[in-house]
């Protein structure tokens, strides 16, 4: 979580206290630009540690953003488990006859064979399958990890927090400015 601070507020009122409603409009939009910031970071460190797409990570995040009444904004990521498919596998093609296994990479720099897997198209969702008995049916899909879950990670969420207070600083002194040369101006 990423606070503003009593400081950035109370310089923000300081130099903005002689035009009317500024103050809240410059700390507003300073703490949407690091919300903004803030996704955009998630998904950057989130692709350096796993493999999965870009747009599957911001499809996930929501952002509920400040307003002039409501100084505070909320980044947030759900989702449900990540079918293996949406990760590097290899081979991605569908083929009845395959006698090796499919390898799957989630982590970057991990992953390997699973035995017993195999691609398939089923109900129209091409995804990795195993087979829960020695009979043909019933199959179960495979998953990876949750992106609420990478997202979470320590390494991941800390980068993002520290990306997030960095540009809430530097769009704070920006907004101030902006305002005192719009009122100047």
């Amino acid at each position: 979580m990423i606070k503003v601070t009593a400081p950035q507020i109370d310089r923000a009122i300081k130099l903005l206290n002689h035009i009317p409603g500024a103050a809240p409009k410059a700390i507003f939009r300073a703490i949407n630009r690091a919300a903004d910031t803030a996704r955009t970071e998630a998904a950057r460190k989130v692709r350096e540690t796993y493999y999965i797409d870009y747009g599957a990570i911001l499809s996930t995040i929501r952002i509920r953003k400040a307003t002039n009444s409501r100084l505070s904004a909320r980044v947030t990521s759900r989702g449900h488990a990540t079918p293996l498919y949406a990760f590097r596998v290899t081979p991605k093609q569908i083929s009845p006859k395959r006698k090796t296994p499919i390898i799957v990479k989630v982590k970057r720099g991990e992953g390997g064979p699973i035995k017993r897997a195999f691609v398939a198209k089923i109900y129209g969702m091409t995804n990795i399958y195993e087979r829960v008995g020695k009979k043909r049916i019933p199959v179960r899909t495979l998953y990876g990890p949750p992106i609420p879950q990478m997202i979470g990670n320590k390494t991941v969420a800390a980068w993002v927090e520290q990306k997030a207070v960095e540009k809430l600083n530097d769009r704070i002194d920006h907004e101030i400015s902006r305002e005192l040369e719009a009122f100047e101006g």
